[in-house]
């Protein structure tokens, strides 16, 4: 499959350079930084949240990081909880299950990122299949996430690198 068609054209439309890592067939995050042997703080991962009006949110943080929900409800005054894997394949229309890009806002939603993404030079994204990965210099996005809200909104779990 590679690239989703959404997320492609949502990258061309906003001009920024990218290049496309293939790596073996992987599900999780953890696991695909193992199979395309990048560190894992380097691998973003997108979670989507729903509030009590159904508005989706997705939260982008490093694979090696778990959403703080607390933070979420407070930032948001609403009461965030995870979208089930229907919502998720309704939304990702374009993606393989398990592996949606942490672009959220290509495909229509609010985008809230964690801190922890300022301090590497270069970034892996899904694309949206299992064996593909989006690969960029930090610089490109931070055109991509500038406008969107960023918080501590997630706590590091995982110290080791999958090298």
């Amino acid at each position: 499959m590679g690239i989703a068609v959404t997320l492609e054209n949502y990258l061309k439309t906003k001009s920024v350079a990218y290049d496309v890592v293939e790596h073996r067939y992987s599900e999780g995050s953890f696991n695909t930084a193992v199979a395309a042997r990048v560190p894992c703080q380097q691998l973003l991962k997108g979670v989507v949240f729903r509030d009590e009006d159904l508005h989706y949110t997705m939260a982008i943080l490093p694979a090696s990081h778990r959403v703080r929900r607390h933070t979420l409800n407070q930032i948001f005054d609403r009461r965030m909880e995870l979208a089930d894997e229907e919502e998720l394949e309704d939304l990702f229309h374009d993606c393989e299950k398990g592996a949606i890009p942490c672009l959220g806002q290509a495909y229509g939603m609010n985008v809230i990122w964690d801190d922890d993404i300022e301090q590497s030079p270069e970034f892996f994204l899904e694309a949206g299949d299992h064996q593909h990965l989006i690969h960029m210099a930090k610089p490109d996005l931070d055109k991509l996430i500038a406008s969107s809200m960023h918080d501590k909104i997630a706590i590091c779990t995982r110290h080791d690198q999958p090298l």
